[in-house]
């Protein structure tokens, strides 16, 4: 297992590449992004390229939105709908997927973003085709909020058949944490099916995997969670075809300074820090992307923590050691509140919690004892030595 030399991420992260120097295409891309990189980014050249396709995809009628924006009510959806309104004057259509364990710091800030003046939909989804489904996606690939993805995914695509709005607008893309050295420009500028199926957290599951006897699901369940067909893609706004772009690509994203701005229409943080994290800010709106993160440790050997540390690095806010430091201290650390709240609501103990996650643990990783993981007294497992080492020293 190696880490960057730059960030504290982990070869482990899936997609994620190295260059000759140990450096990950992540932090490369950030330096592309700051202007210290011989290819640095040409901010002015890109956002005028979206002002450009933006004037492409407008209305003019009065009785259609602009655009689609699906929205959390965190803090990229909420500056996006800030970007869309103020600064290219667009009537931006929100939708928002019900998050599997609301929050009340959640729902405060989404009534924040729809009191930005915006007309907001609010899908509740079948409960019980959804509560099976992150069930399912616990025990089949270790992702309970495999559901949740792939309707924040699709959902805006299906709504852009139905009300015919060609452009969806989206926040950070791929550039921010991996995958830039190899992959097509064109998975960085636009998320589309194939983005999805390829780099969308799906762990290569579909949604008619989950169609069967065994499960109950039908296909007709499944329609929420998979695209349109291409051919209605394409027939979208008088055949101009549907299109998602990342804000990201053509926006210097800078979440920190995001949410400067956001504050003062009164978004807010936790009180406290969010549990898998030495943060405050992310996954605000559903509680249950602590248990996705947690098991991304588990699997992986990093979480938020090392997301959150890894991405404060890059925009220069803290060095490497702070950094280690923080991810030392919260990374990985057994969400005991987050895991109480998910085994009340779906009827099960925290043994089978632990046990259906021992399942995804990788020993290569983590400590063994007579064919169990070791776990400290709070419940959080031992990392290995080496591994410990190899981070500090890379």
């Amino acid at each position: 297992m190696q880490f960057c030399n730059s960030c504290l991420m982990p070869d482990t992260r899936p997609d994620l590449e190295f260059d000759e120097n140990r450096t990950c295409d992540a932090c490369d891309m950030a330096q592309r992004k700051m202007g210290e990189h011989e290819d640095a980014i040409d901010w002015d050249a890109r956002e005028q390229e979206l002002r450009e396709l933006i004037d492409k995809y407008r209305t003019n009628d009065p009785m259609k939105w602009d655009c689609i924006i699906g929205v959390s009510g965190g803090k990229d959806s909420t500056y996006q709908v800030h970007l869309a309104k103020e600064v290219y004057g667009l009537n931006p259509l929100c939708v928002c997927f019900e998050p599997t364990l609301p929050t009340e710091v959640g729902r405060h800030n989404l009534n924040v973003l729809n009191r930005l003046g915006v007309d907001l939909l609010h899908v509740k989804r079948n409960p019980i085709v959804y509560e099976k489904l992150i069930m399912e996606g616990f025990k089949r690939v270790g992702d309970m909020e495999w559901a949740n993805h792939a309707g924040i995914y699709t959902l805006p695509y299906r709504f852009a058949v139905a009300f015919d709005i060609p452009l969806i607008l989206w926040g950070e893309g791929r550039m921010e944490y991996a995958g830039n050295f190899f992959i097509d420009e064109h998975h960085l500028r636009e998320l589309d099916e194939d983005w999805l199926m390829d780099y969308g957290c799906l762990n290569g599951l579909r949604a008619e995997d989950f169609v069967g006897e065994d499960t109950g699901l039908t296909l007709s369940d499944m329609k929420m969670y998979m695209f349109p067909p291409r051919e209605q893609l394409a027939k979208v706004g008088g055949n101009k075809g549907c299109v998602g772009l990342f804000m990201g690509y053509y926006h210097n994203w800078d979440y920190r300074k995001h949410m400067e701005v956001i504050k003062d229409f009164g978004w807010r943080r936790r009180p406290d820090r969010v549990e898998t994290t030495y943060g405050d800010f992310e996954g605000l709106d559903c509680l249950s992307l602590n248990l996705h993160d947690y098991l991304k440790f588990c699997k992986f050997g990093f979480g938020r923590g090392t997301d959150d540390a890894s991405r404060d690095i890059r925009h220069g806010y803290i060095d490497r050691e702070e950094g280690l430091r923080l991810v030392e201290r919260y990374d990985g650390r057994y969400p005991k509140a987050t895991i109480a709240e998910f085994c009340k609501y779906f009827d099960m103990s925290q043994e089978e919690f632990d046990a259906l996650c021992d399942n995804f643990t990788n020993p290569a990783i983590f400590e063994m004892e007579g064919g169990k993981f070791r776990r400290d007294f709070d419940g959080s497992l031992i990392m290995k030595k080496e591994i410990i080492e190899a981070r500090r020293n890379p």
